[in-house]
């Protein structure tokens, strides 16, 4: 059978006059749309989910049930001004996921990429920068003006300070959380606690042999020498600066404005800089 357009959206559907809708979106049962929404080809809108603008929707995304993107920021200097959420292409957003627009403060939009998986149940804030390819695991809550580079995973019921930055390829483990920045590559577990290199990650990423290596030689002299981080971080350039992920692994630290977090010891105690 031919399913005709208006036969896409559900009629317990609730849609704004000012949406923007196209063709061959699939909106479910008591689905909200609100205010200036942009939706874009190919998107499933799932039961009870609610979309809030300014908000634009890419194409090809999934929103799940009970889904909410582009509600106003949770932040006490919001005062109603008009920000934005802006959705790339096909992104999952699974059951109850919360998506919040950005600050004025901030720049006034919250900016998710393509391709990334948000599971059940996990928050991005307000003003946060959201890369492509990255995976928030059930439960993972982020909050405001973090940034999250291309493909790194926050497994579940981590939690993400406000201001932090997780680099590219970069894992927290479950149920851990941090204050501070965590490097591009490497790999954090419990609270502000760096275990290692996301060793899989990267070769499921098709990092080469030698790039791995040399982030490993990078790892060590930076947390496994005694150095200071200025002085682990010159020589690091100075004997593997020939690598570009290893000039990303420093360029990352050196740009960090609240830190890194220290290395666990076998003891399984934070070794301090």
């Amino acid at each position: 059978m031919t399913v005709t357009a208006t036969e896409l959206i559900h009629p317990s559907a609730v849609i704004d006059a000012d949406a923007v809708i196209a063709p061959d979106v699939r909106i479910g049962p008591y689905a909200i749309i609100e205010g200036p929404v942009h939706i874009g080809p190919g998107c499933v809108i799932e039961s009870h989910a609610c979309l809030s603008g300014r908000l634009t929707l890419g194409p090809e995304n999934l929103v799940g049930h009970g889904a909410v993107l582009g509600k106003s920021p949770q932040h006490k200097g919001y005062r109603g001004e008009e920000t934005a959420l802006h959705i790339g292409e096909g992104n999952v957003f699974r059951e109850f996921v919360t998506v919040h627009r950005g600050t004025i403060a901030g720049g006034g939009e919250t900016r998710i990429g393509d391709h990334n998986m948000f599971m059940i149940g996990s928050h991005i804030g307000h003003d946060c920068k959201v890369g492509n390819g990255c995976t928030l695991v059930n439960g993972a809550l982020v909050a405001g003006h973090v940034v999250l580079e291309d493909g790194c995973i926050l497994s579940g019921h981590t939690a993400v300070q406000q201001k932090a930055r997780i680099g590219r390829l970069a894992m927290l483990g479950g149920l851990g959380s941090t204050t501070k920045d965590i490097p591009p590559f490497v790999l954090q577990q419990g609270y502000n606690c760096v275990s290692g290199l996301n060793v899989i990650g990267l070769r499921r990423a098709g990092l080469s042999a030698e790039a791995i290596a040399a982030l490993r030689e990078a790892f060590r002299i930076l947390y496994k020498e005694g150095r200071t981080q200025r002085s682990a971080l010159d020589r690091i350039e100075e004997d593997l600066g020939g690598i570009s992920e290893v000039g990303e692994f420093t360029a990352f630290i050196r740009g960090s404005t609240l830190g890194i977090n220290p290395a666990r010891t076998s003891d399984r105690q934070r070794r301090t800089f």
